[in-house]
């Protein structure tokens, strides 16, 4: 049976959205799916039917990223990798008969992950605190302050945490449903006091398990949280996400003197390797190195 894109995108969609993907990873894949059917039609002069896709075509896909559009290497990778993960969906579906050989990723030079500078930080924090809404100051802190990731903050439970005057810390579920706890450090502990007290004056939550619960008895979304950190990002002229709060998190505590192994536990990370990439200087830095020594 030949499986054209029309549908079978959608339901793959479908089932990555299911097992937990957020709104703006699918639709993130989606536009990297579409992609290579308009680059595989317009090449091929025909429409794209998955069995037919051999080593050939991919290596030629990515090829003509690399060369033609001249992308990043990190870009290329996610492309040929979200084709992959389509086509091993397909082929548990049975929807086709085998797998084709993928090229070999791109090698690249790891960069520092995209964080914010201080005075970037200090515009976020200010313009939260502006909009005055207990909830959002919180949530920002412990993105910002304590590494979480987004889709961790949302399910945090008011059992998991503990905050006092002198002491702070909470429970979280991270990736493959791991515990981690993390320290909460001052003044996030004072903005999570204040979402408490507030949060006792609704009566709609006051039932709710979530630190962060919606108007529908569940906890907010990562959809909702993703939304706020664009919109504040908007307001100061900055294109700011969650994981960008999480990266601001690691390094500052790498540039602080924290070790490898300790912002690893606080990240969750399994790897070490996975967190030495924060040790790595930005653009700014190098350019700053480079201005000093010039002569």
């Amino acid at each position: 049976m030949k499986i054209t894109s029309g549908n079978i995108f959608n339901d793959f969609l479908d089932a990555i959205y299911t097992r937990g993907a957020t709104w703006s990873t699918v639709i993130a894949y989606q536009k990297d799916l579409e992609y290579f059917k308009k680059w595989y039609e317009e090449t091929n002069e025909t429409g794209l039917v998955a069995e037919q896709i051999t080593s050939i075509d991919l290596r030629e896909y990515q090829s003509y990223l690399q060369n033609v559009r001249e992308l990043k290497p990190a870009t290329i990778n996610r492309r040929v990798a979200v084709l992959k993960q389509y086509f091993k969906w397909i082929q548990r579906e049975r929807l086709i008969s085998r797998l084709p050989n993928f090229p070999k990723v791109i090698k690249e030079q790891k960069v520092q992950p995209k964080a914010l500078h201080r005075n970037e930080q200090n515009r976020l924090l200010r313009e939260v605190e502006r909009r005055g809404k207990a909830r959002d100051i919180a949530l920002v802190r412990l993105l910002m302050n304590c590494g979480l990731r987004a889709s961790e903050a949302v399910t945090i439970r008011i059992m998991d945490l503990d905050v006092g005057d002198r002491h702070g810390r909470l429970v979280v579920r991270g990736k493959g449903n791991k515990y981690r706890e993390v320290p909460v450090p001052p003044e996030t502990r004072q903005t999570l006091r204040e979402w408490l007290a507030e949060r006792e004056m609704q009566l709609a939550y006051l039932n709710s398990p979530w630190l962060f619960p919606s108007r529908y008895g569940e906890h907010i979304s990562v959809r909702y949280v993703e939304q706020v950190i664009k919109n504040l990002g908007k307001f100061i002229g900055l294109n700011v996400h969650p994981h960008i709060l999480r990266h601001t998190a690691a390094t500052n505590m790498i540039r602080t003197g924290a070790d490898l192994v300790t912002v690893a536990n606080i990240l969750g990370h399994a790897n070490l390797n996975t967190t030495a990439i924060y040790t790595k200087p930005d653009t700014k830095t190098m350019a700053e190195a480079l201005a000093k020594g010039e002569i």
